[in-house]
């Protein structure tokens, strides 16, 4: 177990000071999202909340970093730096229209950004990527406890709302949040030895989090944990830790079925729904499938090579008023947003951006399965899972273009990066001396 990362982080001067001071400071942040969701998103005064504030940080330690041309030998960053700069072109002229609304439209890409930065770091010195590991380990366990606590404070108790925040309480998590790092946390365990619980601890917590968390959670967050659950049973099927937990579940539902047979039907009506019609969610799923449809057809046929870029408001812009009344401005389909806002080829090259590094993923994963090296199997299996659960939530849900969702996701996008040529360079680093490290050889 990596059970003390300030041995990852010693004292150092300068530049690499501060970049591994960036590193710890992100970390948290990141705990901070998954805690307590969009509450903890508006710390800060606008338009410089928590998130802007951090990717300032960062990019400051970026600019100041010598293993930048560590990242540019990598395909997939190139890639991404493409899919940037294109929605970058695609967002300047209408700043003048829109103003603030075509830079928090923006997110969407320029939390990309939080890839790069992360990545590079990671690249400039292998300790640090252990760090993160340690400190991702840290925060399965700190989650797994917390969360169904926080959850039910969040539902029962009327917490204040935050200045400035439009009535969003301290504590506003998004179901489907939680599941996808429900997800993680998953195959973090059972991928890997990295997370040192007692498998019926971890078990129990796990019941307790999916319990708490599932039975409120939408459709999207239902089958994002769903997907990610399957990709993890076919990745370790023979692992006693996942025949454990799907034992215990099947009893628990076996049991709870006998003492009350409609528990489980509302659970049983959101997952159903995705995929048949019922008169309770066929109208909200007709209007967003006529949306898309709209919004698909005419950017092919009329915004073809630019979309109508970031500002634009997708809803009231086309016509499409939400059901029930109020503002949204993105059609809670993030392949479709960014079709619509940087057109098709913005479109291809996320395409590319997602798909190419999702397979090298999925790659490095198999070679490490069949070298029998776990720790690093353990690591590519939780960010392919995370990385399922995350694109299923983005076909339903607004979470790329926001901070809870975004900023974790290209975070972890970027730890797959580095990740990917650290094995390549330094497969070993799992068992190696902290010490042996700080040349750095491997890496140049």
């Amino acid at each position: 177990m990596l059970d003390n990362t300030s041995i990852y982080l010693k004292s150092d001067t300068g530049k690499s000071a501060l970049a591994d001071k960036f590193l710890n400071w992100h970390s948290w942040v990141l705990l901070g999202y998954a805690l307590f969701g969009r509450g903890f998103s508006y710390l800060g005064v606008a338009p410089a909340y928590i998130g802007e504030i951090t990717l300032l940080f960062g990019l400051f330690t970026l600019s100041i970093n010598k293993s930048i041309p560590k990242l540019l030998k990598l395909p997939h960053a190139w890639f991404l730096i493409t899919f940037m700069v294109w929605c970058f072109l695609n967002t300047i002229p209408y700043f003048s229209i829109y103003g603030l609304d075509s830079i928090r439209d923006a997110a969407l890409w320029y939390y990309g950004f939080f890839a790069l930065i992360v990545a590079t770091l990671l690249l400039g010195k292998p300790k640090r990527f252990l760090f993160m590991v340690a400190q991702y380990e840290r925060f399965c366990r700190i989650f797994i406890i917390l969360i169904p606590f926080l959850w039910l404070i969040a539902r029962f108790i009327p917490l204040p709302a935050l200045p400035g925040a439009g009535g969003v309480r301290i504590i506003t998590l998004k179901p489907a949040d939680a599941m996808t790092h429900l997800s993680g946390i998953t195959a973090f365990f059972i991928g890997s030895n990295l997370l040192q619980l007692q498998p019926l601890l971890f078990t129990f917590m796990f019941l307790v989090n999916l319990g708490v968390v599932a039975l409120n959670a939408n459709r999207a967050g239902t089958l994002a944990f769903l997907n990610a659950f399957s990709i993890i049973s076919l990745a370790k099927y023979k692992s006693s830790k996942i025949w454990r937990i799907v034992t215990i579940i099947i009893l628990i539902v076996v049991l709870t079925l006998i003492i009350n047979p409609n528990i489980f039907e509302p659970l049983i009506n959101k997952v159903l729904s995705i995929f048949i019609d019922n008169n309770k969610s066929q109208g909200s799923k007709e209007y967003r499938l006529e949306w898309w449809t709209y919004l698909i057809n005419t950017t092919f046929s009329d915004y073809f090579w630019t979309g109508r870029g970031f500002g634009f408001n997708l809803g009231a812009g086309t016509g499409f008023d939400p059901v029930g009344g109020g503002v949204v401005r993105s059609p809670h389909n993030g392949h479709v947003t960014v079709l619509s806002r940087a057109g098709v080829p913005g479109f291809v090259l996320w395409l590319l951006v997602q798909l190419s590094w999702a397979g090298s993923i999925l790659a490095k994963y198999l070679q490490c399965r069949r070298k029998g090296q776990t720790k690093w199997a353990g690591v590519f299996l939780t960010l392919l899972a995370y990385w399922v659960a995350s694109m299923t939530v983005t076909t339903f849900e607004v979470i790329i273009e926001g901070p809870t969702g975004g900023i974790w996701l290209w975070t972890m996008y970027g730890v797959g990066l580095a990740a990917m040529q650290i094995y390549k360079r330094y497969p070993q680093i799992f068992d190696t001396e902290i010490e042996s490290l700080e040349s750095d050889v491997m890496l140049k």
